[in-house]
Formats: C-alpha cells, structure tokens, sequence
C-alpha cells in the first residue's frame, strides 16, 4: 500500500573518459530519462551544465533529474514529512550516485493506492 506520491528532484553528473564519443553520454542520459520502476517514474530532466573536466580528463554532464515516487505507508509515522524524507530515500537506493535529492511536495492517496507504476499499464 502507497500513502502518497512524492515529487523529487535530484542532481546527477554523468562522465565519459576523454577518449569517449558524446553518445556515450546520450545514451546514458537517455537511459535515466526512461527509467520506470514500480516505486520510481522519471519525468523530466534537464541539463544544467555540462563540459569538460581538465583535471579528470572527462566529459561530463550535469542533469536536474524531476521524478515522482511511491511513498509505502508506515503506520509509525504521523507527520508528511517523514513521508518527505522516506521518498528522498527511495530513489537514493534507486540512483545511488545522485547529488542533492529534494522532495519538493507530496501528493497523498486515500483510500491507499495499491498498485505501483509498473503494474498500471
């Protein structure tokens, strides 16, 4: 059971070594701007910034990465904004390599939703 629908924004760098084509870059942007997991939909990203790194010698590019996570319901918690928290940990486990992740504003279900994203078709 999910008690709501938290939307996060999270910080994520993306390198390629110097000897690498930019469509190595591409691809994996394009992989993160795809992703769909029960508990987890990316929705938009963005590029911030991107460039080269002289003192690694790498490519890179700086994403804003917007998505929506499932919140679990945990009859413990009485305040929405340990709900807040748990969806930043959510997609921590889902992307442990991002910077910054936000929840800006939850949306909450009741009665509970039950399904997750993958099993809506």
């Amino acid at each position: 059971m999910y008690r709501g629908k938290a939307y996060c924004e999270a910080n994520i760098y993306l390198y390629a070594p110097e000897n690498a084509c930019s469509e190595t870059l591409t691809r994996r942007k394009s992989v993160i701007k795809n992703y769909c997991s029960n508990t987890v939909r990316v929705t938009e990203i963005r590029i911030k910034e991107s460039g080269f790194d002289e003192q690694k010698k790498e490519h890179f590019i700086s994403l804003s990465v917007m998505s929506e996570v499932l919140v679990k319901y945990d009859p413990v918690i009485t305040h929405l904004n340990d709900y807040r928290v748990n969806a930043c940990r959510e997609f921590r486990k889902q992307f442990p390599a991002a910077g910054a992740i936000m929840a800006h504003y939850i949306d909450t279900y009741s009665p509970f939703r039950l399904d997750g994203f993958k099993s809506r078709a």
